[in-house]
């Protein structure tokens, strides 16, 4: 019974979180973001924004940190071989790693490219935003709660497709925006599995 309950709570959540809000284009997303001082403003020439390029992690870094709104230490402790702690990134990765963001390596990875769920799930945890399932393929859970919440429109299975830049900005923009409703609909739905 309590299955059923759940089962009927989160296709509520889903018809309602997909009803309610338009996901912002690229472009509107990084407009978005530079007025929130997330990303810089290149309004005077829009294709400085780089929306078809793929992002770095040591980039998204940046992004998610300043999600997250906490306060970032100027200083870095050298805690990945391979960033430099004269770089401008690590104080956002050392940040991400002292959050609980990312896990402990003896190396980043700066200029990788991330994948849509790595990027899916980092920005969920800035916004503490918990997953509606847990099991074990760890990248549908994130990809199902991004769904299931509104912050993407359709579901993708190409779990190692590099996100581009528009696509990180959109995500970021579609959490931020709804933050306070995800945010209620999570606390009923964990109220809801008390009883």
């Amino acid at each position: 019974m309590r299955k059923i309950i759940l089962s009927i709570l989160l296709f509520t959540i889903v018809t309602s979180a997909h009803a309610a809000y338009q996901i912002k284009s690229e472009l509107d997303s990084a407009t978005y973001l530079a007025s929130k001082s997330i990303i810089v403003d290149q309004s005077a020439n829009i294709s400085l924004y780089w929306l078809e390029n793929n992002i770095q992690r040591q980039a998204v870094m940046k992004i998610v940190m300043k999600l997250s709104w906490k306060t970032i230490d100027d200083s870095c402790r050298w805690e990945f071989s391979d960033v430099s702690t004269t770089d401008w990134p690590c104080k956002y990765i050392e940040a991400a790693l002292d959050a609980g963001y990312i896990a402990a390596n003896d190396t980043f990875r700066p200029f990788d490219n991330i994948t849509k769920t790595e990027a899916m799930k980092l920005v969920l945890k800035a916004k503490w935003i918990e997953k509606v399932q847990t099991t074990s393929a760890w990248q549908e859970d994130y990809m199902m709660t991004a769904y299931q919440y509104g912050i993407i429109s359709e579901k993708y299975y190409n779990f190692d497709e590099p996100a581009s830049r528009g696509w990180i900005f959109q995500i970021a923009t579609a959490t931020l925006e709804q933050e306070i409703e995800i945010k209620t609909k999570q606390n009923n739905l964990m109220s809801d599995e008390v009883l």
